[in-house]
């Protein structure tokens, strides 16, 4: 069903987003986040998977999946320590109250030399971070970041590069070439895309069914928001996203055919 909305259905949005009363009435999406935050991590080390969403205090109320697989682990946190191959593919989480997350995927990678990405698709005006990596953080000097085969920047002692206001110029097939115990190495290669934001940061509605979250046997319509909104960064602004699910019966707005 098409959905129109006005101004003041955009101040009822706002209203329940932002006020204590009305949080009650979203459904907030799960969100797994990666520290370091490279999804790229040689064989050996560590990484720490965090599952934020509705802030609960339990500490065994996280839901994780790994390869379509429940896991054992209940906390909010979950570290990977000495990382391998079996670590590969793709990670859910769900904490209580939330909706399951989008999936994020951890690459095991042995080799010598590895280009990592801060995303590897990010939107118009986020930044990009991109940095040339060396096995068991061994010193890498003579390094040369390439962008479609061209170079793109060189430094005799190992720098990270970092792209402001990220432009659709900025896609591209990124790796880096760096000299390791007087050894050239070459690391893999990144397809790095820049999307287009939404310019007019207005929210985009969509009907869907309660049984598609809950498997419920009567199912009950609700609508998925995805609304952005303006930050504010030390030299730019940028844009943030929200994926919420509202009840229409608890929101109190007019929705149009």
């Amino acid at each position: 069903m098409p959905t129109a909305m006005g101004t003041p259905a955009l101040l009822w949005i706002a209203l329940l987003l932002f006020s204590p009363d009305g949080i009650s009435a979203a459904i907030w999406k799960s969100k797994v986040s990666l520290n370091p935050p490279w999804n790229r991590v040689f064989r050996g080390e560590n990484v720490t998977l965090t599952c934020r969403g509705n802030n609960s205090l339990e500490d065994d109320s996280t839901l994780w999946i790994h390869n379509k697989n429940p896991l054992e682990v209940k906390t909010s946190r979950w570290d990977i320590v000495n990382a391998s191959i079996q670590d590969n593919g793709e990670y859910r989480c769900q904490n209580k109250g939330v909706i399951m997350s989008e999936p994020v995927y951890l690459d095991v990678i042995s080799d010598w030399l590895l280009l990592q990405a801060s995303a590897e698709m990010v939107l118009e005006g986020e930044h990009l971070f991109l940095r040339c990596h060396g096995w068991r953080n061994l010193n890498v000097y003579k390094v040369t970041y390439f962008k479609n085969d061209k170079a793109l920047k060189y430094w005799y002692e190992n720098h990270n590069i970092s792209i402001t206001n990220a432009t659709t110029g900025d896609s591209g097939t990124y790796y880096c070439m760096g000299t390791i115990q007087q050894i050239r190495y070459t690391s893999n290669h990144l397809i790095i895309k820049i999307q287009k934001g939404n310019g007019n940061m207005q929210p985009v509605l969509r009907a869907i069914s309660l049984s598609d979250l809950f498997h419920s046997s009567s199912p009950k319509q609700i609508f998925l928001a995805t609304i952005s909104y303006p930050i504010v960064g030390e030299d730019s602004v940028c844009c943030g996203h929200m994926f919420v699910y509202l009840d229409p019966a608890a929101v109190h707005i007019s929705l149009e055919d």
